[in-house]
């Protein structure tokens, strides 16, 4: 019955796609038919159909039916996000689109011109974008009402465990009903019932457990390395009864983003990344850099003079200072900044080790004996940094990423975790700029750069920036 449930679902979704696109059809027709007689309309579509016709439109719903289809459009989709269903729809709407186009020239159908092919993709695109996540919708809110459920099966009673089925609690949409655990260590406790979740039993009691209960689907959650053989063993089991499993894809516990599935021939390949932004998006965050520095170089070029001759009458020396910096992917590029220290300041940092004032692999003084009278004022205000929007225009750096650190800081990085900060184009402004800057500790500083990356987006990247403003006009954390 639960079969007949689903497979009536989806073809809801098969019916609202035919219905979407025999009304994108007849709309592209319309505008077709106004711009062949635009005084009467009707009169182009009172024109006879032909058989033919109909048996060609029919062989069209049926590729439209495949298309969908292979872009796995009619699978059962409990867990995913609505953005992939859309881009999957786009695809199989320009690939629709396409045969359309190319039978047009084909069979010379004078009807389908340019303009009925554009009304009709985005009359299709936007339609069954609607028209799907008003089903979801409306399927969610079923399932929230206790109806078409599924029965899940969680085995492994770790961290890993405990996450999934917390979600599982807090998204009933979803329409998993939650029947327990097998592990054989004690279950985690339900976020809303309170009390343990329900342990079914143990690892070798896995195969008589999904035999006897009514499972639908098995969420693996064991640690990949010391339980291969019990994985491998749980999912025959559930082959056999033709149980669906699901495993997370975090299966050496990374801090991962970005998780896809390939295929090689037959062979399903796992694609795990620490970073996955969208090409576009990189596109679109490198056109905002270059337009945004820009403007800001023309706008601050008479503050560019004032700052420079303060420089130079300060303090004997260079006014800009060079120093080499670790950017993406670890390559090392030369940054620019205003000078705020003496001109031998490098070669004095050795002698003050002993007084650096964080843990860690960064060196920072407050009080730092080599910071000229200028220097200070440039570092509080962050004017030292102005410089840097050329780093910004040759692509070195972005106008918001993880702060460059020196090649000594690099080097003294202890711990791996820190270097997937270098799988992101350094910035001007970060989470570290607008959250205390050295005020707080290294460690932090780190974690906030790996929390920007992680949750990265253009959005993330204009609050940061109408955050940076206030930080540096109060001069927070800065030295």
């Amino acid at each position: 019955m639960d079969s007949l449930k689903r497979r009536l679902l989806l073809d809801a979704f098969r019916v609202a796609d035919a219905l979407v696109m025999g009304a994108a059809f007849a709309m592209a027709l319309l505008v077709t038919a106004e711009q062949a007689s635009p005084h009467n309309p009707a009169e182009f579509l009172s024109v006879r159909v032909k058989v033919s016709n109909a048996l060609l439109f029919l062989g069209f719903v049926l590729a439209w039916h495949l298309i969908f289809r292979l872009r796995g459009l009619y699978r059962s989709r409990r867990i995913g996000l609505m953005v992939s269903e859309w881009w999957n729809v786009a695809k199989a709407v320009a690939l629709g689109t396409l045969l359309l186009s190319g039978l047009a020239l084909l069979l010379r159908l004078q009807a389908v011109d340019r303009s009925f092919l554009l009304v009709f993709f985005l009359v299709s695109l936007v339609g069954t974008i609607l028209t799907r996540s008003l089903l979801r919708m409306v399927l969610g809110e079923v399932r929230r009402r206790g109806r078409n459920l599924r029965n899940l099966v969680i085995v492994g009673c770790g961290p890993r465990g405990a996450r999934l089925g917390t979600k599982i609690w807090k998204r009933p949409e979803l329409g998993y009903l939650l029947l327990g655990y097998i592990d054989d260590f004690p279950p985690p406790r339900s976020p809303l019932p309170g009390g343990p979740e329900k342990l079914l039993g143990g690892l070798s009691d896995a195969e008589s457990i999904l035999s006897d209960s009514e499972v639908d689907e098995v969420m693996i959650c064991l640690p990949l390395r010391s339980q291969y053989e019990t994985i491998a063993r749980i999912i025959s089991v559930a082959a056999v009864r033709g149980l669906a499993v699901r495993m997370p894809a975090d299966f050496f516990e990374l801090r991962l983003v970005n998780a896809e599935v390939d295929q090689l021939d037959q062979i399903p390949i796992i694609n795990l990344t620490a970073f996955g932004p969208s090409s576009w998006a990189l596109i679109g965050k490198r056109a905002m850099d270059i337009a945004f520095a820009g403007i800001a170089l023309l706008l601050h070029a008479p503050l560019f003079v004032l700052v420079a001759s303060a420089v130079a009458l300060d303090s004997p020396g260079p006014v800009f200072f060079r120093q080499e910096r670790v950017g993406l992917g670890r390559r090392k590029f030369r940054m620019w900044k205003f000078r705020t220290m003496v001109q031998d300041a490098e070669a004095q940092i050795a002698a003050l080790e002993e007084r650096n004032e964080v843990t860690g692999a960064a060196f920072k003084m407050k009080e730092d004996p080599r910071v000229t009278r200028v220097g200070r004022i440039l570092r509080k205000l962050s004017l030292d940094e102005l410089p840097q929007l050329l780093n910004v225009l040759t692509g070195d750096m972005s106008l918001v990423g993880p702060r460059p650190l020196p090649v000594r800081d690099v080097e003294r990085i202890a711990d791996p975790w820190p270097l997937r900060r270098f799988s992101m184009k350094p910035g001007l402004t970060c989470l570290w700029q607008v959250n205390g800057r050295h005020e707080i500790s290294f460690d932090h500083w780190m974690e906030l750069d790996l929390q920007y990356i992680d949750q990265w987006s253009p959005g993330l990247d204009l609050e940061i920036m109408l955050k940076t403003m206030p930080a540096i006009l109060r001069g927070t954390g800065a030295s």
